[in-house]
């Protein structure tokens, strides 16, 4: 539909100018095709128009202003509403399920919008609304239409993290798929997703955070002996090939660290032992490789790393090494972060005499 054809297909429908009151301060300049079309929108809003040239007619004013959540909201009351003329056993009501073939235009349609403005929170909540109906009622049902409806539409996210690895919005809406669904197959799948990213680039934090997210199934529980011990040798082995990328490092510390809330702390004893060998070894070869040189390269993150296992130790000779080492931190590898470090050393001196350690 083009702005030129609106008098003709709504010749029964008045348009409805923009308000702005009588003497408005700073008048906006929009184009005439935006004016005519948004008028249009105006009058088809007040006579609750649900049909299909009113669908034609949000498509046009979307792309004349694709944040207009107004616009969006209205859109889906449409599509409701004609999924229910398709089906007469469905309600009109924006909860209800879409019609899929309307689905799949308008996801479409959302992607071509997306694809200058990736950022739009309103595109990405109207692909959510679309497919979120069928998405609940299949979850952890394994429906073959719903799951090859998902693996799309991660598909397509995957097109946009490949422009943007860091776009918040298509992580939130890759995250809400897999706990919406809450699929071991997805679940899996999305695990080999992340470890892709992170061959493609082990400094992409988002994939690591990512990974986080799906080992622990999207929730806020830690993880069993198994799982801990596996995501701790896959740190370790990322790590090892860079010691200086920070992300290993802190997925590292976030696993061994939530083990304190595992009852028992044999699983923590063990990965404390397990991060302390692999640390020691990794530093050792550092040395080596640095020996001779004039300015040796240090390794801020492996030795903040390695504090944060000695400080987990919880013994006296651990605590006054783990101690040394941030002082290391503050005075010479990381002096941006000095405060903090001293800081940290205090905590430490202060653990380190306390009385029953030994």
């Amino acid at each position: 539909m083009d702005p030129s054809d609106l008098p003709t297909v709504f010749h029964d429908l008045t348009p409805v100018p923009q308000d702005d009151g009588p003497h408005p301060v700073c008048a906006i300049a929009y184009s005439d095709d935006f004016v005519r079309a948004y008028d249009y929108l105006r009058a088809a809003l007040r006579s609750d128009e649900l049909s299909e040239r009113s669908l034609r007619l949000t498509a046009l004013c979307l792309k004349l202003n694709p944040a207009n959540y107004t616009v969006w909201h209205y859109r889906r009351r449409i599509l409701s509403a004609l999924s229910s003329l398709e089906d007469e056993r469905k309600p009109i009501d924006e909860e209800g399920a879409f019609d899929p073939k309307l689905v799949e235009f308008d996801l479409a349609m959302a992607a071509k919008l997306g694809g200058g403005n990736p950022k739009n929170y309103q595109i990405w909540y109207h692909r959510r609304a679309l497919l979120e109906p069928s998405f609940e009622k299949a979850a952890a049902k394994e429906d073959g239409d719903v799951m090859k409806a998902a693996r799309v539409e991660l598909s397509y996210v995957g097109t946009v993290l490949r422009e943007d690895s860091k776009n918040y919005h298509a992580w939130s809406h890759r995250q809400w798929i897999n706990r919406t669904l809450d699929s071991p197959p997805l679940w899996s799948e999305e695990k080999e997703y992340t470890h892709t990213l992170i061959s493609e680039d082990p400094r992409n934090n988002s994939a690591w955070n990512q990974r986080w997210f799906v080992t622990h199934s999207g929730m806020h529980v830690p993880l069993d002996a198994d799982g801990a011990l596996s995501e701790c040798q896959y740190a370790l082995k990322a790590a090892a090939l860079d010691p200086h990328n920070e992300s290993p490092w802190r997925y590292l510390i976030g696993l061994v660290k939530e083990q304190d809330k595992v009852d028992g702390g044999r699983v923590l004893a063990d990965l404390v032992e397990l991060c302390q060998r692999e640390i020691v070894t990794m530093k050792n070869r550092l040395e080596k490789d640095n020996k001779g040189m004039t300015k040796p390269v240090a390794c801020p993150n492996m030795l903040a790393a390695y504090a944060d296992i000695l400080e987990m130790q919880k013994s006296k000779r651990s605590l006054v090494e783990a101690s040394a080492i941030v002082h290391c931190l503050a005075v010479e590898h990381d002096i941006i972060r000095r405060k903090y470090w001293l800081m940290k050393e205090k905590q430490l001196q202060a653990e380190v005499d306390r009385d029953g350690l030994c």
